[in-house]
């Protein structure tokens, strides 16, 4: 199924509260919020996968350390991000996508996240998924 990128326009709430303006703000719940940001909106304007070692190629910016944190450091997200393995096409990843920000940006849990203090860096977070460069001059990874 397809996930047009309007459906996200029902998160605007979280935004308005949550998002910081710049970098990742000082609560969970700040980080939660860029992190699934950065994921939707890389993905409808540019393309882009937070793991491109299983079917989804993507383009050229390398996402995976937002899924690598919301996998370490939610509880809620590590069955969902694994599903990439099982993602053959952009509905696939559409479908993703929606059911992380359905199960993250809910409204009760965000305001317990916003309780704690940020963890680690959502920009430099290693973990289950990769982006792995591909050699331009042989189009081979």
């Amino acid at each position: 199924m397809s996930v047009d990128w309007g459906y996200f326009d029902k998160f605007e709430w979280a935004d308005e509260k949550y998002l910081p303006c710049r970098g990742e703000g000082e609560t969970k719940a700040t980080q939660i919020v860029t992190a699934i940001n950065k994921l939707v909106y890389k993905w409808y304007n540019d393309g882009d996968v937070f793991d491109n070692t299983h079917y989804l190629v993507g383009w050229w910016n390398n996402l995976s350390s937002y899924a690598n944190w919301l996998e370490h450091h939610t509880d809620k997200a590590s069955d969902i991000l694994h599903k990439i393995s099982k993602c053959y096409d952009d509905g696939d990843y559409e479908d993703l996508l929606k059911e992380l920000a359905d199960t993250l940006l809910d409204e009760n849990y965000l305001e317990e996240q916003d309780k704690i203090g940020k963890e680690g860096t959502i920009y430099q977070c290693w973990g289950s998924f990769e982006y792995v460069e591909i050699d331009d001059e042989n189009d081979k990874w």
